[in-house]
């Protein structure tokens, strides 16, 4: 008899106990908000120099810099020799959330001649270049950002005097996942707007227009292509043209370590028109060959 009873307390006690269990509140935690998404936040990033001479939208993380060394190369013209050389030097700063700020140190030299006589240059300049993220990939489908340039040059030209140069650039970034992983597009849109003096200054300017693919062929390293067109003015508008030009060329991106990324890109002109000039291409206002090599570093 002592067995059963011993038994149906048990049983008794093991009810109330499920029933008090039942009663208590739930002690699970509350399921995690999902992140919020902005223009300068992406679940998939898109190296900016993996396009070539073109240039992807995404800008720096808030906190983030980085200093970055291009050299660039412009070589042929119609008549006479001119091989051009410069190098930017550039630390890029996340300022705050989807804007990048970076000023930058410009030097050039110019091994030219025309019709015998020498016309080597050496220049020196500045600038800075500021981004902002209008929209991100992950809520709108491409990554769209404005960037506005200003510069100063000062260029000093054999048998001839100092002169200053003045640009302002404006210009739309825009880029696309196409292939998650392998394939990305991006396109570019910028007017830069130059003044060259002493006073009264001559006023210039250049249109540009480009179209780049990447394809990621193992991780960390891109192959791209790209065709860009340029137009050039005798104005700040585009009332005077003096010319423009095609080019197409390939580039390659290389994320060497999590920190250093090496870029470099080729361009050679394809087709253009100088106005009151013969022949199939523009040697007067552009190189027929174009090079880009840039180390980029990240903290």
């Amino acid at each position: 008899m002592l067995p059963k009873i011993a038994a149906a307390t048990l049983a008794l006690c093991a009810l109330s106990a499920n029933t008090f269990a039942a009663d208590l509140p739930s002690r699970k935690g509350t399921p995690a908000a999902p992140p919020v998404l902005s223009a300068c936040t992406e679940s998939e990033g898109i190296p900016t120099d993996a396009f070539g001479f073109t240039t992807g939208s995404d800008v720096a993380d808030v906190g983030s810099f980085g200093p970055s060394l291009t050299y660039g190369g412009g070589f042929g013209t119609r008549s006479g020799r001119s091989n051009a050389h410069g190098a930017q030097l550039q630390g890029s700063y996340g300022l705050f959330p989807c804007f990048e700020i970076g000023p930058y140190l410009l030097g050039g030299y110019t091994n030219a001649s025309a019709g015998g006589i020498s016309a080597d240059s050496r220049s020196y300049g500045a600038g800075v270049e500021m981004k902002y993220r209008l929209f991100g990939r992950d809520l709108n489908g491409i990554g769209l950002t404005v960037v506005l340039d200003p510069s100063v040059n000062r260029t000093d030209p054999d048998g001839a005097g100092r002169f200053t140069t003045f640009n302002t650039g404006i210009r739309l970034f825009a880029d696309k996942t196409l292939v998650p992983g392998k394939l990305y597009a991006a396109l570019n849109l910028s007017q830069d707007m130059t003044w060259t003096g002493p006073d009264p200054y001559g006023r210039s300017s250049t249109f540009t227009a480009s179209g780049s693919l990447a394809w990621q062929v193992v991780d960390g390293i891109y192959l791209s292509g790209e065709v860009r067109h340029l137009r050039r003015y005798n104005d700040l508008g585009f009332g005077k043209e003096a010319g423009y030009a095609t080019f197409a060329g390939p580039g390659v991106y290389w994320q060497a370590t999590k920190q250093l990324a090496l870029s470099a890109a080729y361009n050679v002109q394809v087709a253009g028109k100088a106005k009151g000039e013969p022949g199939n291409l523009d040697l007067t206002n552009f190189s027929q060959h174009l090079v880009k090599v840039k180390a980029a570093y990240s903290f």
